[in-house]
């Protein structure tokens, strides 16, 4: 099950309110320019910077990280001395994955902007993708002395202490694309095969996708209780990527079936999140069964003759938000219309159009418009073709 990476789930509006509020803060504070200016040249030069900050606001928002990294660079060029165009810099380093490069851009943001949460509760976020848990409690910790008003970073928050305190002990094994983290020495053997699993995940998705991840990949075994009381999963859930790969396997002395499918799944979610941070979850969880090999059982394929029969399939932009909030039967049912029509994209269309379905939204593009582009056909026609099937 796919819940999102934290970093890139970040909304931009708020990065673009942060932004531009920090620039009129500046302009008027008179922070940006040096009095004694012709006031023509001054005003000159701060319409240039606006522009370059806004540009690579919207750049941000496109995902066009290199370019938007070069528009802010030039900014900072023009006033090193404000602190939205070191935060913009930051956050097109951290969808760059440049993590050390970000940490010094968010650090100078905070510096000329000591006041401002953001830069803090970036750091954060980005000290916890580096799993150095301690640092990113300390940095959320100050934002929300800056904003003490922000209830979802409160949560957050109080999730992380609990992740923290249950994994401080926890030992680790590390591949060249992996990082598995578990508790007890005798679970020595679970983290090789988990790991010996993963990696052979990565040459076959990799193989379908044509995309192999260029940064570490946690993933973190509990038992099924320390599942429950760090990631608040419902529980139908078998395991949850939400940046990190966490699974309730327990003791695994030998490699199953079950196993394979499960790590195939939740390694799919982390390949879709790492070529674009936005997609319909129809279309994740879909590929998540795909590529763990799960098929659609011929009661299971009635069962979907008859729900179209009665009109009651539903649209897919129904099935576009979360499924975290749903019951087990709704569940069970969203994943299989999500199988379902994945599995009729690839039959009429081939898995490489899912591809570029992926290779649209990570350019910007809204669903539709990565439907379209992707299958030459409209996102209508598509679900059409994907209803009528079951005639």
């Amino acid at each position: 099950m796919g819940t999102g990476d934290t970093v890139n789930d970040i909304r931009m509006t708020t990065i673009s309110h942060y932004i531009q509020r920090a620039v009129i803060i500046a302009l008027m504070s008179g922070v940006l320019w040096v009095s004694g200016a012709g006031a023509q040249a001054q005003v000159l030069a701060q319409n240039s910077y606006t522009r370059l900050i806004k540009k690579g606001v919207q750049q941000l928002e496109n995902g066009k990280y290199e370019v938007a990294r070069d528009s802010f660079e030039e900014a900072i060029r023009m006033n090193d001395a404000a602190p939205d165009g070191h935060f913009g810099l930051g956050m097109a380093y951290v969808h760059l994955r440049e993590d050390h490069r970000a940490e010094r851009a968010l650090i100078r943001a905070m510096e000329t902007g000591p006041q401002e949460a953001a830069p803090y509760q970036m750091l954060g976020e980005l000290y916890y993708r580096m799993d150095d848990l301690d640092r990113a409690v300390a940095h959320w910790e100050k934002a929300l002395q800056r904003d003490p008003s922000d209830p979802d970073l409160r949560a957050r928050l109080e999730r992380i202490k609990r992740e923290r305190k249950t994994e401080k002990d926890f030992n680790r094994d590390v591949t060249s694309h992996f990082l598995v983290k578990y508790e007890g020495r005798e679970k020595i053997e679970t983290g090789r095969i988990v790991l010996r699993i993963l990696e052979d995940a990565y040459g076959d998705i990799g193989r379908e996708l044509s995309y192999y991840p260029s940064h570490e990949i946690q993933v973190i075994l509990y038992s099924n209780k320390q599942f429950q009381e760090v990631t608040d999963a419902p529980g139908w859930s078998g395991g949850i990527y939400d940046g990190k790969i966490r699974l309730p396997i327990g003791g695994v002395e030998r490699e199953t079936p079950g196993l394979r499918r499960l790590l195939y799944h939740e390694y799919t979610h982390a390949v879709v999140r790492s070529i674009t941070p936005t997609v319909p979850t129809w279309l994740n969880e879909g590929l998540a069964q795909y590529f763990e090999g799960r098929t659609i059982e011929p009661r299971q394929q009635e069962a979907l003759k008859r729900i179209a029969r009665s009109g009651k399939l539903p649209d897919l932009k129904q099935l576009e938000g979360s499924f975290l909030g749903l019951e087990g039967n709704q569940a069970v049912y969203a994943y299989l219309f999500s199988l379902s029509a994945v599995q009729h994209m690839i039959d009429e269309y081939g898995l490489y159009r899912a591809t570029i379905i992926l290779e649209e939204l990570a350019a910007g593009a809204d669903t539709g418009k990565a439907m379209s582009n992707g299958l030459i056909i409209s996102y209508e026609v598509f679900e059409r073709g994907w209803k009528n099937s079951f005639e």
